[in-house]
């Protein structure tokens, strides 16, 4: 992990761009919001502040077996997802998908959200949190995670 926070952009880049394994991780993974993206999306007026709050500011964390987003410690889960392995909609490579159904959210959340993941070990793993656009236009940070259970 301790790697991930002090890298650079463009190693963040070739971190993700590398091979990985690409079965789900299981357990709680604690999130941390690495660094912004520069693309147009990730300078929204509306989502950038809303995310700086959510992913950089709150802590978080994402439970693979529940497949759900947690914020401050609470058991209750936001962000339901189903996770699949392939094509990167951002970059030239595989990862593992983040779709959402989660019917605790209004509908169109749901088909707004989307993420990848780049598993780096059984404990680590290098993420881009997004909304679901076209490729090249949808990415908004990378994030890392680490096992805490």
């Amino acid at each position: 992990m301790s790697q991930l926070t002090r890298a650079a952009p463009a190693e963040l880049e070739a971190i993700y761009a590398g091979p990985g394994a690409l079965a789900c991780p299981t357990g709680r993974f604690r999130g941390r919001h690495l660094t912004w993206l520069e693309t147009r999306v990730a300078r929204h007026p509306v989502l950038r502040p809303v995310n700086d709050l959510v992913f950089a500011r709150l802590p978080w964390c994402i439970d693979f077996d529940r497949r759900v987003w947690t914020w401050l410690g609470l058991p209750m889960g936001f962000g339901h997802f189903s996770v699949s392995p392939g094509p990167s909609r951002w970059r030239d490579t595989d990862t593992l998908r983040m779709l959402y159904d989660d019917r605790r959210l209004p509908g169109f959340f749901n088909q707004f959200l989307y993420d990848e993941l780049k598993p780096l070990s059984d404990d680590v793993g290098l993420g881009i949190g997004g909304v679901s656009r076209a490729r090249g236009d949808g990415d908004q940070f990378f994030f890392a995670l680490e096992r805490v259970g």
